[in-house]
């Protein structure tokens, strides 16, 4: 199993609303305001990528997307995240 973590900076509320809708579309969490994740490998990260294509604007807008393995996500330091992905996740290593 991996995640998809997907950042982004839409300057156009209008935009930004419409980002959010469609991650939250394809399965996606919000986290912090522009940042989601979501259970997934590569195809749905590539769903997730064109999906913001279709809302930004190229010229000002930016969107990173990234799978993230189980193993690196599992020694992330995380709090908050437990409640959303059903995982027990504060916890310093």
């Amino acid at each position: 199993m991996s995640y998809v973590i997907v950042a982004y900076d839409i300057s156009d509320n209008g935009r930004r609303f419409e980002a959010a809708e469609r991650l939250k579309g394809l399965g996606f969490v919000r986290i912090q305001k522009s940042l989601y994740i979501a259970r997934g490998g590569t195809a749905l990260a590539k769903e997730a990528f064109r999906a913001l294509l279709r809302v930004i604007d190229r010229s000002s807008d930016s969107v990173f997307v990234i799978v993230v393995p189980r193993e690196s996500f599992e020694k992330a330091f995380v709090h908050g995240l437990q409640s959303e992905l059903g995982e027990d996740r504060s916890r310093v290593l």
